[in-house]
């Protein structure tokens, strides 16, 4: 199972990644005053892009870090390994799995 946020967070990053080939030419067309419709359109589509990654990426940080600070429990781990694998004493020697065995 994914943890929460993870596809905000690529998004956001995804959108960012595409702000950094939209914005920065028709961010110097309308800085330097010489900007036609189009430059001025591509500026408000990077604008855009880079206010919805940033928003993204922030919303998918926020989500990921309150997955984060929750108690865990028997109850609500994901099995990472089997539960018979698992020793009924915690403190116990752990089984071999066919190397040498422990001296006795």
């Amino acid at each position: 199972m994914m943890s929460k946020g993870t596809w905000q967070i690529a998004a956001g990053g995804v959108a960012l990644a595409a702000t950094i080939f939209v914005l920065p030419t028709p961010l110097f067309h309308v800085a330097s005053g010489n900007a036609d419709a189009g430059a001025v359109g591509l500026f408000v589509l990077g604008l855009a892009l880079l206010a919805a990654g940033l928003g993204s990426l922030g919303f998918g940080l926020y989500r990921r870090s309150r997955d984060l600070k929750t108690a865990r429990s028997y109850a609500t781990r994901e099995p990472s390994s089997l539960d018979e694998d698992r020793p009924v004493n915690p403190y116990g020697i752990p089984r071999s799995y066919g190397a040498v065995p422990p001296l006795t």
